[in-house]
């Protein structure tokens, strides 16, 4: 997996940008104009204030000047662009929440209904130089970023935002650019985000470990875990980590009550696990429940109302669920978390949590679900869902305490900064070929946000039919894999350069000793500091287009990753990384090539990227 070399070519040493590089080309935005569409009169005002790290910072005031309460339905920021725009034009349209939305590559001229993120968008210009407008807060509402008619253009959904008499609020924070290098644009991207929502430095920890999900799925039991928690020990004995995922609870929402079949519930679990020298983690479902759940037959109040009054449900008629959606505008909701959160913190011994199904806080997420909803009704009508979201997250960050780790997980990123420790960047994985593809392209899309949080790709999944027994999970793609060992070191070594998370989710105990290999290689290698597709704007036209060149480092080690993805043998000629000759590579086989060389990272970066 790892072949060492040394690099004939030296560059002078050079640290990762933190100041972009400006293009020679006009650097104001003239003609900014701010719509609303509301049931009164919106006065609204703006300002652009160019600032230290190469941005334009512009500042939107949305005041009622008038004597009756006003409801914002919506918002339209139009930003003119000085340049001609043509079909032929490529954009950049930056992911926005986990596997749903990952970082996506059009011709102007080939917009689609994916064509727009919440967090970023950039227009590559025929001379070289980049167009950049992105947001750095979504605290009342989310921010849609598209191009239109000349035109960056960023609306929201008012979400039913009401503002009293007199009441002034700020729209989100948007920042505009010029540059003449993509990656240099988004390392600042991230670090502009980093800063406008008061975070330092996300938390230093590379977990190393085995969770439930992927094998067991709903269904594992406490000598499940206490097996391969033993074999984890003998394949790596400095694993740190031991993931409880879905399916401990007697009902989603009852977060407090553990399935009888678990003797000793998660007390006696995570003990175990601790004696064992490896930290517990939980899972819980931190935006729903089930209407069968004890929380809801109490307090249905604390839930998500229709147009109609009615609570709002998703039937689930091929799983039996009939999942309702927590309002945390209610603070009896909020009260509720918190006390489910104390009890598996305190009394369970729980110090990680991972927060699951975070995407429905927000209203659009719901309705995607239910599309013959009409409205979201929350017991306090006059925030947005953004700020209901927000509340919601506020209590869980509180409740799970500063020292502990939040991972964040199916969420859409915005609303959720400041608040996690760790998100997950792309959909679930399987052990299946055809999902590493896609896996990759959303997790290193979103290289930039390593500054914001740690990013999570997922479990490492090793196993084919012949790994299993008759325990593994009958759901989805989890059993019956053909994974061949060249196939599942594709994914080992994406694992190896990118996230601070590496969890298997095989059964260790059948697991044969090949793929066990691989599980002790991943966790050979650091939690990379960053990790930049190179081919950023070769790929990315479709969810399964993935990168082939990935380079990371920590500290001064670096470390190239080749992935040939297609059937096919390829050659990868590297002369900038001091490679003589072209690299060989059989179609669905990887590499990583560790740097021996006096360079820095970002001038092998700035060597090897495409432009």
């Amino acid at each position: 997996m790892s072949i060492p070399f040394s690099l004939k070519t030296t560059l002078v040493g050079l640290s990762f940008a933190t100041v972009l590089a400006v293009a020679k080309v006009p650097t104001d935005w003239p003609g900014i104009t701010v719509g609303v569409l509301a049931d009164h009169p919106v006065q609204s005002s703006q300002s652009l204030w160019e600032q230290a790290d190469g941005f334009h910072l512009l500042e939107i005031t949305l005041a009622n000047t008038g004597t009756q309460p006003l409801t914002i339905e919506k918002i339209t920021v139009r930003i003119p662009l000085a340049e001609r725009l043509t079909d032929d034009l490529e954009m950049l349209y930056g992911g926005s929440s986990m596997g749903r939305t990952p970082v996506l590559r059009q011709k102007i001229g080939s917009v689609t209904k994916q064509s727009l993120s919440n967090m970023y968008e950039i227009l590559r210009l025929t001379d070289g130089g980049y167009l950049f407008a992105g947001s750095l807060s979504w605290r009342i509402f989310m921010p849609t970023f598209t191009v239109k008619d000349g035109a960056f253009v960023v609306s929201s959904n008012g979400e039913g935002k009401q503002l009293k008499p007199g009441e002034t609020i700020q729209y989100e924070q948007i920042v505009l650019a010029r540059s003449v290098d993509w990656a240099d644009l988004l390392d600042c991207f991230g670090s502009a985000i980093a800063k406008a929502n008061g975070i330092t430095r996300p938390k230093d920890v590379a977990f190393k470990g085995w969770a439930t999900w992927d094998y067991y799925g709903f269904i594992f039991s406490a000598d499940d875990i206490r097996g391969n928690v033993a074999a984890l020990k003998k394949i790596a004995p400095a694993a740190n980590l031991v993931q409880i995922d879905a399916g401990w609870f007697t009902e989603r929402g009852d977060f407090t009550t553990v399935r009888p079949d678990l003797p000793g519930g998660i007390k006696e679990i995570a003990g175990r696990i601790k004696a064992a020298g490896l930290m517990p983690g939980l899972w819980i479902d931190g935006f729903r429940a089930d209407t069968n759940s004890e929380i809801f037959k109490k307090h249905p109040e604390f839930f998500l109302r229709d147009q109609d009054d009615k609570i709002i449900v998703d039937h689930n008629k091929n799983k039996g669920w009939n999942h309702v959606f927590f309002d945390y505008s209610h603070p009896g909701a909020r009260a509720y978390m918190a006390d489910c959160i104390r009890v598996i913190r305190q009394d369970w011994g729980i110090p990680y949590f991972k927060i699951d199904f975070m995407r429905f806080g927000l209203n659009q997420e719901i309705r995607n679900n239910l599309p013959t909803l009409k409205q979201v009704k929350a017991h306090d009508q006059t925030i947005s869902d953004v700020e209901r979201m927000r509340l919601g997250l506020r209590t869980m960050r509180d409740a799970i305490g500063p020292d502990n780790y939040l991972l964040g997980c199916s969420a859409v990123f915005g609303p959720c900064i400041g608040f996690v420790d760790g998100m997950r960047t792309a959909g679930d994985i399987n052990p299946n070929f055809d999902a590493f593809g896609e896996r990759v392209l959303g997790n290193s899309g979103n290289f930039y946000l390593k500054r914001v949080f740690n990013p999570d790709s997922d479990y490492l999944v090793f196993r084919a039919a012949a790994d299993e027994d008759a325990a593994v999970s009958k759901e989805g793609k989890k059993s019956g894999g053909s994974l061949t060992l060249n196939e599942a070191t594709m994914w080992a070594d994406f694992a190896s350069l990118f996230g601070n998370c590496r969890l298997n989710s095989d059964n260790l105990m059948t697991l044969r000793p090949e793929r066990q290999a691989l599980v002790k290689e991943v966790f050979k290698y650091p939690a990379m500091e960053e990790t930049v597709p190179l081919d950023l704007w070769q790929h990315a036209k479709t969810k399964s287009d993935a990168f082939e060149l990935l380079l990371a480092h920590e500290g001064g080690a670096v470390f190239l990753g080749i992935f040939n993805w297609g059937d096919r043998p390829k050659d990868y000629a590297l002369p900038a990384y001091g490679m003589p000759g072209p690299i060989h590579l059989e179609g669905r086989h990887s590499m990583i090539l560790k740097y021996e060389g006096h360079s820095s990272f970002a001038q092998l970066r700035k060597a090897l990227q495409s432009p």
